[in-house]
């Protein structure tokens, strides 16, 4: 039977129908629903302006037939229309077309890499030959790619010859692997591609440390027998002939004297070619901050007397450059410095740069704050290309808690770099301060030859992942006030050690150390003496604020001890994370007399890193604290603390 109802009349039957279309819309969150009523669309996108209205989607597939992970992933890295999948696609067919059939070639390649030289690859589009698709053909949107790799057995290394490779010498000592075996290039190692690519530039660079520039390798035959699975390789050298260093010609100077460019590289002409020269030059360029760019591009052919010619092609930088940095810790305050530069005074690469800073802001008293301007001439090249002299005028007021001390500094010095990593320096300066603390009002007048050698191997000078910085320094001094005749000694290093081989876990590690010999206590200025604490020493505790104690107030020692360990974490590319341990204390004798005891503190921090270094904000707690001390440290500087 049939059930009786009442028929809807023409407008609500209207409204019904458009209500259960809007209910059969599936909801996509985040997503805009675009639908048509009575001829008109409602929601629709906007287009995107940079996708082409002929751009042709599509979904990937990859199947690796036996593959483990590192393979796999492999060979989806290799793949442009993998890791190309959720970016604009291709703006036409025939687009399309072309990078599907570049894949064959990216993945063989990504496949000879890992030592697989017998695969097989079959692509296929909507279930369709590549090859059977016009150009103009019009496929599904989007269309559907699979990808069927088959990598084929692992090869190893059959016979393996090179003719002409140079005997291990001096020159390769300083290189961890300096011959083909040693990168895998042997029989019976897998047969990686790149241990043969490798290998070629390993052999062309140590003829070049032999001095022969134009190396190259003439022959490589590599024959991959299927039946043994195995890849013979043939390489044959030629190392040319040997070069001395022909002229060096010096290209977009303008301010700079172009001659005195050329004698700062240190390459001289007539002696026996080194690529390392080369870069030690441009290293030293680079040191002058003058250039904004700076290559030394050599000749593809020797001279008539052996002669290899040079061109130095550089850019010039702005003449002047000027500059400015905060930073804030709870237990010191906040501080400011600025500095105006000029890059090249008469065109030898002389600077001037003027300085001030404003520190110790805790207050609103400008008598409590440390102050510190400056004005500093440097020439390089005095003596030899690697020797600096500098010169500087400065005055500074320094009022930590248990001192007020003004002084003004002259002093003269010449720095010289013996190598890359290890540097010398010599320096007489002179300072007349005025002291005031608890027990009166002296007046200094020091005068000290500072003697100094400093080693740095760290790959990076504000975010070090591996190498040393290691300082130690002599200064014997008089002061003239109270006849006294001593020495200052001073040592440090810092290390860094990466956990994993991409140094995102780095364990960083400082100690130093110094000492007052030949005068006491109460006869040494007191920014002389040794004091602990504060956000480049113990933090947790305020600057200055650990060392002897004499009626309740911290006077400097004549010795002191720091330490710290860091874990470094590098969560993403652009944060970090950092706990630490810091230990340290100033002590009244010339040498730490642990009856005293060290002070200890613990932290943790975070770093946001930038083209310029990594942004650093630490939390530290005293472990041991005092009455006075203050509960935590809170410190916000640019770059690693050490």
């Amino acid at each position: 039977m049939r059930a009786k109802g009442k028929r809807l009349p023409p407008t609500t039957a209207r409204l019904v129908a458009v209500a259960a279309a809007l209910l059969s819309i599936p909801l996509l969150p985040g997503k805009a629903i675009a639908f048509e009523l009575f001829g008109h669309r409602f929601f629709e996108a906007e287009p995107d302006p940079d996708i082409s209205p002929d751009a042709q989607r599509y979904t990937v597939a990859i199947d690796t037939v036996g593959a483990d992970d590192d393979l796999h992933a492999a060979v989806l890295a290799a793949s442009a229309l993998w890791s190309g999948r959720d970016e604009t696609p291709p703006p036409s067919t025939a687009a399309f077309l072309s990078r599907v059939n570049a894949e064959y070639g990216r993945i063989t390649a990504a496949l000879y890499r890992a030592g697989r030289y017998g695969g097989t690859i079959e692509i296929t589009i909507d279930g369709r030959d590549p090859d059977s698709i016009a150009p103009d053909s019009t496929l599904p949107q989007p269309v559907k790619v699979a990808m069927r790799v088959t990598p084929g057995p692992l090869f190893r290394f059959g016979k393996v010859e090179i003719t002409g490779a140079p005997p291990l010498g001096a020159e390769d000592a300083d290189f961890k692997k300096s011959t083909p075996a040693e990168i895998g290039l042997a029989v019976g190692e897998p047969a990686r591609a790149g241990a043969v690519t490798g290998s070629e530039k390993l052999l062309i660079d140590a003829w070049r440390r032999r001095g022969h520039p134009l190396a190259s390798i003439v022959k490589r035959d590599t024959v991959a027998q299927h039946d043994t699975s195995t890849l013979d390789v043939t390489i044959t050298v030629d190392p040319g002939p040997a070069a001395t260093f022909g002229p060096l010609a010096v290209t977009g100077t303008s301010r700079m004297n172009p001659e005195y460019t050329a004698w700062m590289t240190g390459i001289e002409p007539s002696t026996p070619y080194d690529p390392a020269a080369i870069e030690r030059g441009q290293k030293n360029l680079r040191r002058l901050q003058v250039f904004s760019s700076q290559r030394i591009e050599e000749a593809k052919a020797l001279g008539p007397n052996g002669e290899l010619p040079l061109t130095l092609n550089v850019a010039e930088r702005p003449l002047r450059v000027f500059g400015g940095g905060v930073s804030y810790a709870t237990e010191d305050g906040a501080g400011l410095e600025a500095y105006w530069q000029h890059r090249n005074l008469w065109g030898h690469a002389e600077s001037l740069r003027l300085s001030g800073a404003v520190n110790g802001i805790a207050g609103v008293d400008p008598k409590d704050f440390n102050y510190d301007l400056s004005a500093t001439f440097t020439r390089p090249g005095i003596i030899t290309p690697f020797t600096d002299l500098t010169a500087e005028l400065g005055a500074t007021r320094e009022t930590p808690d248990t001192y007020t001390e003004t002084a003004i500094t002259a002093k003269v010095g010449l720095t010289h770099a013996i190598t890359e990593q290890l540097s010398a320096s010599l320096g007489l300066g002179v300072t007349a301060s005025r002291d005031e603390d608890s027990q009166g009002t002296d007046k200094f007048l020091f005068t000290g030859l500072p003697l100094g050698l400093i080693y740095d191997s760290r790959d990076d000078k504000t975010d070090p992942h591996e190498g040393f910085d290691a300082k130690a320094s002599l200064e014997p001094f008089y002061e003239a006030n109270f006849g006294n005749v001593g020495a200052i000694v001073d040592a440090s290093v810092a290390s860094y050690w990466p956990v994993d081989s991409e140094g995102r876990f780095v364990i960083a590690g400082r100690l130093a150390a110094g000492s007052i010999l030949g005068a006491p206590i109460d006869e040494m200025p007191n920014g002389r003496l040794y004091y602990a604490g504060g956000g480049s020493s113990v933090r947790g505790y305020a600057y200055r604020s650990l060392g002897p104690e004499e009626n309740g107030s911290v006077t400097g020692g004549l010795s002191h001890l720091e330490g710290s360990v860091e874990l470094r974490a590098k969560v993403t590319d652009s944060f970090g994370v950092v706990g630490f341990v810091d230990a340290g204390n100033a002590f009244a004798s010339s040498y730490p007399d642990f009856s005293e005891g060290l002070r200890f503190a613990a932290g943790a921090g975070v770093r946001y890193y930038t083209g310029l270094g990594p942004v650093r904000l630490d939390v530290a707690l005293p472990l041991d604290p005092k009455p006075g001390d203050s509960t935590f440290g809170l410190y916000i500087g640019l770059g690693q603390s050490f």
